[in-house]
């Protein structure tokens, strides 16, 4: 028999508290389903930091980091800090210049970034110096997903949750998709980003910019199991965009951007459509609606509301003008909140500059009899739309019907080149059209020669995908780089 213990009562009240601190602390397992905290609010326990560990301190119970750039792993005993499938969630606030992230399935190193596994960006405005993640935003993929259009500000607290299961990882900030991404059996990797895959690891914070600073309140996990439907949450459809989506990962590790800024909210399409389709395809979207009399938006409160629908979404916001003097009918300080304005030449005074302005897509309210003088009207016409405060011009060379069969007799070298100068004076960007075929290869090419910059645009008439592989294949026929490319500073 085992001796009783003189004092059974103490020996009771003991194994109480053993008990008591037993479940207060973080399963070494890890329970599936269920929350677990990683960070408790008051020390670095459970995490190691590689580099400069002074970036990083406890304050205000949260997990701060302010410059010089370092790393905070995860060594703690859940899960022996070894996750292959897993929610993750984290509450961060920003402060201008930050530059940080959430890495996952990714191993502890010394020095240097983690090379293992996937990066989630955690920033919302410019870098104070220039480097490689100065356009990526909160919520993006980095290098392979990424998001240029800030959803939450600095200075405010927004939730990141990451989702990981089998090949799927999803990004939501503040609830919103950001990423839905399905690596594919053999991703699109240079050398250097050889480990940015999926496999398993630990989790790591980043502290990065010499500028910024970041604030981590909550870091929790919650494990999902070695079996995980991939596709337990729906997803939309990636299909009809013309092409597999796999140069998207070659072009986001370049850091070019690829965005469509010609996303109309109409024939059923929604800001709620393009923020899902942005996150399956990783073609970031601009949404926009046409201004002026006769059109969606005509007056300073519809413009208020449009502004208001798109708020705090990981999209960009701009307007198609088609009045040539909406620039002075509407507020500047709600214009001023657009991301981008877009104009085309497609309206157009007929038959002189003194006569109403028609749609010359229309072609029963004109006739063109003599198209050398129509041209030469025409040309004035596009350095007039390009010296209104516009950002975008779409369908750069466009004819009307009467003479587009006389496109390279009418679009000389000269002309081409007076509406390619006015644009680079002037900071417009030149939209390639993923569907018009506007404008034609000779003009990208002089474009780029004389310091162009360009965007991608769809133009659609309903919520149907648009083929985007003419744009893709632009990229690496005209060799376009990060620095070709327009991308808005976001608001």
């Amino acid at each position: 028999m085992t001796p009783c213990s003189p004092f059974p009562r103490f020996a009771s009240f003991l194994a109480l508290i053993a008990s008591a601190v037993i479940l207060s602390l973080p399963s070494a397992a890890g329970a599936e389903g269920e929350w677990i905290r990683l960070f408790d609010g008051k020390s670095l326990d459970g995490w190691r930091a590689a580099d400069r560990p002074r970036t990083w301190k406890v304050e205000d119970k949260c997990l701060v980091a302010q410059a010089p750039r370092s790393h905070l792993f995860y060594v703690g005993p859940v899960a022996g800090h070894d996750f292959r499938n897993f929610e993750l969630e984290v509450e961060a606030r920003t402060e201008p210049a930050t530059d940080s992230g959430v890495f996952i399935h990714t191993r502890y190193g010394e020095s240097g970034s983690p090379q293992q596994g996937y990066g989630v960006q955690i920033g919302n405005s410019p870098a104070a110096a220039p480097n490689p993640c100065e356009s990526i935003r909160t919520g993006g993929l980095r290098g392979v997903r990424n998001i240029y259009k800030a959803c939450v500000a600095d200075g405010e607290w927004f939730r990141v949750r990451v989702r990981v299961a089998g090949n799927r990882i999803s990004v939501w900030v503040n609830g919103l998709p950001t990423v839905d991404y399905l690596e594919p059996a053999e991703p699109a990797r240079t050398r250097r980003h050889a480990g940015r895959v999926l496999s398993h690891g630990t989790i790591a914070l980043q502290g990065h910019a010499p500028g910024g600073r970041v604030a981590y309140r909550s870091v929790r996990i919650r494990l999902l199991p070695a079996d995980a439907d991939p596709m337990a949450i729906p997803r939309a459809s990636d299909a009809g965009y013309g092409v597999e989506l796999s140069p998207l990962d070659r072009f986001a590790a370049a850091g070019i951007p690829v965005i469509d800024y010609h996303v109309h909210l109409r024939g059923g399409m929604t800001v709620e459509k393009a923020i899902d389709r942005q996150a399956v395809t990783g073609i970031n979207l601009g949404v926009l609606k046409n201004i002026g009399a006769g059109w969606p938006i005509e007056t300073d409160e519809q413009l208020r509301e449009f502004i208001e629908s798109a708020r705090r979404k990981p999209v960009f916001v701009g307007l198609q003008v088609n009045d040539r003097d909406w620039h002075r009918k509407h507020s500047p300080e709600l214009i001023g909140q657009l991301d981008f304005i877009l104009a085309d030449t497609m309206i157009m005074p007929m038959p002189d500059d003194q006569s109403p302005p028609v749609k010359l897509w229309l072609t029963d309210g004109y006739t063109i009899d003599d198209p050398e003088a129509w041209m030469e009207r025409y040309i004035r016409h596009n350095l007039r739309v390009l010296a209104e405060p516009i950002t975008i011009l779409a369908n750069p060379t466009y004819l009307p019907p009467p003479v587009d069969k006389l496109y390279d007799r009418l679009w000389t070298d000269e002309r081409m080149r007076q509406v390619i100068q006015a644009a680079v004076d002037n900071r417009v960007a030149l939209e390639i059209n993923a569907q018009s075929g506007l404008p034609h290869d000779r003009f990208i090419r002089m474009a780029k020669a004389l310091g162009a910059r360009f965007t991608f645009g769809a133009n659609n008439s309903d919520d149907k995908p648009i083929a985007f592989t003419r744009c893709f294949e632009a990229i690496d026929r005209y060799g376009l780089t990060k620095d070709k490319m327009y991308v808005p500073d976001g608001k």
